[in-house]
């Protein structure tokens, strides 16, 4: 048993009685300082502390509600200032963009302006906008090339009271989506976007490679007092092209026909090879196949886009795997006849 002084007695049911006190209330709210003044709870991490009094509507609101309320559309010319303002609150003073900027980027480039606007007083809670460029470079950024191959984001800011709840993931996962849909997936082959590429913090590197970006290095752009990364997501292209271009589906099956030391480096220049064929905007995806344990040794398997047989053929005959006598293999077209085949 534990020996309790009377002091120590005292402080614990005091501590208890509060605690209890506050739950049947159910009006008020233990503050983070007042519990770890009172040694309710520790300081193991960061906290922030909030008073009651001060807090907005939007805190009473589930998250995912509020989610569901916003809706997306590019700005018009005067909600510029707006955006500005949010802008402004987001970034400090030598880092934000002017007021300028933001009119040159939706001027130039609307089509990669885009708004989070909620559905409950239609005003702007935050916005994501960019421009497109043919290299990361800060002389580049600071303009709009209409068939740039890069689409650089300038900004992905919340208002204030709308942090913390998923908005910014929401809103630039909208972004990217739409942008995939209008300028990759829209059948005619693009208009030449390869890639989506930014400038980050140290603290928000987690947020966007859990939005699909990867960091690539050490900016050496300099914007600002601070170190940035720069950050990358491809696009790849999802479905065959249509119109002139016109492509359909083929497949390649393969067997290994060398013993799989030999195959092993070949195998690896195969997945880089493939990698670099969606970069290029290929539609190609390729894996093996397994058992029903999920063993591998059924064999490769690769779809690809073309515009026909022979070119399917020209494409798989500078596979690594292929080129180096690693496989055995055969190439059929594919055609869908219930439901249809698309790349992520």
């Amino acid at each position: 048993m534990y020996d309790l002084s009377s002091q120590t007695l005292t402080r614990v049911l005091a501590r208890s009685i509060i605690i209890f006190t506050f739950v049947i209330l159910g009006n008020l709210q233990l503050s983070t300082s007042f519990l770890l003044q009172h040694g309710i709870i520790s300081n193991h991490r960061k906290t922030t502390t909030m008073n009651p009094t001060k807090m907005t509507t939007q805190s009473s609101i589930p998250d995912e509600d509020i989610i569901a309320s916003i809706r997306y559309r590019t700005p018009l010319p005067h909600e510029i200032p707006s955006c500005h303002k949010i802008e402004s609150a987001s970034y400090p003073i030598d880092e934000a963009a002017s007021l300028d900027s933001l009119e040159y980027r939706r001027e130039n480039a609307p089509n990669y302006f885009q708004c989070a606007i909620s559905n409950d007083d239609d005003s702007i809670i935050g916005f994501v906008c960019a421009t497109r460029c043919d290299r990361f470079e800060e002389e580049s950024m600071s303009s709009h090339t209409a068939m740039g191959a890069l689409l650089a984001i300038h900004s992905v800011v919340v208002e204030e009271s709308y942090r913390k709840k998923g908005v910014a993931t929401a809103m630039l996962t909208s972004y990217l989506e739409t942008v995939q849909r209008q300028e990759v997936d829209d059948g005619s082959g693009g208009s030449g976007i390869q890639s989506v590429v930014l400038l980050a913090k140290t603290h928000l590197l987690g947020f966007y490679v859990n939005c699909g970006f990867q960091v690539n290095r050490l900016s050496p752009i300099i914007h600002g007092r601070e170190r940035w990364y720069e950050l990358e997501r491809t696009f790849v292209r999802s479905r065959p092209l249509d119109g002139d271009g016109q492509e359909s589906w083929f497949c390649k099956t393969e067997q290994f026909i060398r013993p799989f030391p030999e195959v092993r480096p070949h195998l690896e220049a195969h997945k880089r090879w493939v990698v670099d064929l969606r970069r290029q905007g290929y539609c190609v995806t390729s894996g093996y196949r397994v058992d029903s344990e999920g063993r591998p040794g059924g064999g490769g398997l690769m779809f690809l886009a073309a515009k026909n047989y022979e070119d399917a053929r020209a494409l798989v005959l500078k596979d690594p795997l292929v080129a180096n006598g690693c496989v055995e293999w055969e190439l059929n077209g594919w055609i869908g006849q219930v439901g249809d085949l698309q790349m992520r």
